[in-house]
């Protein structure tokens, strides 16, 4: 087959085509077919009904214990807020410093992510979420601290 060849061909699918079959012709005279007495569903029996009792039975208990269980987490957490308000006056008093100068600029970086925690803080002081990320720069500047004592 050669690119003329290929071309007529492409050309001959651009022609609208019939299609064999006429798929309304078939889907109205099915409807057509159907009765209006076939149509109507039968009431639900007393099987039918005990099962949908049973199923709202379940999810309203499902409900009740996901509900049960917010609240007893809610309440076996322990208050964090005064913890992270003492760590941070302690060690936020006067920015460090390491030796080694390739750890210098990690204890910059760390050091103004504490601050700009600490001033979101002020704002938010019972958002979970910054007490964590106030955690987690502390356990990264205690590391950087280790690294620096093993360095030098």
């Amino acid at each position: 087959m050669n690119e003329f060849e290929w071309l007529r061909q492409m050309r001959e699918l651009q022609q609208p085509v019939t299609p064999r079959n006429e798929l309304w012709t078939r889907i109205d005279a099915a409807l057509d077919q159907v009765s209006p007495a076939n149509s109507v569903t039968p009431l639900p029996g007393k099987h039918a009904r005990q099962r949908q009792a049973w199923a709202l039975a379940a999810s309203l208990a499902a409900v009740v214990v996901l509900a049960c269980g917010v609240v007893w987490q809610m309440r076996s957490r322990p208050q964090t807020t005064p913890a992270v308000a003492s760590n941070t006056t302690l060690t936020g008093k006067m920015p460090w410093k390491p030796s080694d100068p390739r750890l210098a600029g990690a204890a910059i970086e760390l050091d103004a992510a504490r601050m700009e925690l600490q001033q979101a803080m002020q704002q938010a002081p019972d958002s979970s979420a910054l007490q964590r990320l106030l955690q987690q720069t502390d356990a990264q500047q205690n590391r950087l601290r280790e690294l620096d004592k093993q360095a030098g």
